[in-house]
């Protein structure tokens, strides 16, 4: 498992993607939808709509890439993973030109797209 050398203590060790995206959060507690506020290639940030209880050992899924890893910090409705490997570049990259490509809606649009779905379906019924 590679790592980078420590860093100075209040700056991050990786640059880190502000992305806002929907993802998966597996771990033994439960399976989240979350939003993926942020992500570099040691961890990310992720945050849900309401408070969820975590493990440690957690997956990490969304646009069709997934990271192992363990939850370092969890606060209400928000978690922060480390990464057991550091992510690839190219993740990082494709993960990039997904969202800047539009082809990713983000978190609020999807929860709306859900909640507008499940009024026209009541609605018809």
């Amino acid at each position: 498992m590679a790592r980078k050398p420590a860093v100075p203590i209040g700056r991050r060790r990786d640059a880190r993607l502000r992305l806002g995206v929907p993802a998966q959060l597996i771990t033994l507690a439960g399976q989240y939808t979350v939003c993926l506020a942020d992500l570099s290639q040691s961890g990310a940030h992720v945050a849900a709509r309401q408070p969820f209880e975590v493990s440690r050992d957690a997956v990490l899924s969304w646009m069709g890439f997934e990271a192992f890893g363990r939850v370092v910090w969890h606060r209400g409705s928000e978690a922060g993973i480390e990464f057991d490997e550091l992510l690839p570049e190219a993740v990082l990259l494709q993960t990039r030109q997904q969202v800047d490509s539009g082809k990713v809606r983000s978190f609020e649009e999807e929860l709306y797209e859900g909640a507008r779905s499940w009024y026209l379906n009541y609605r018809n019924t």
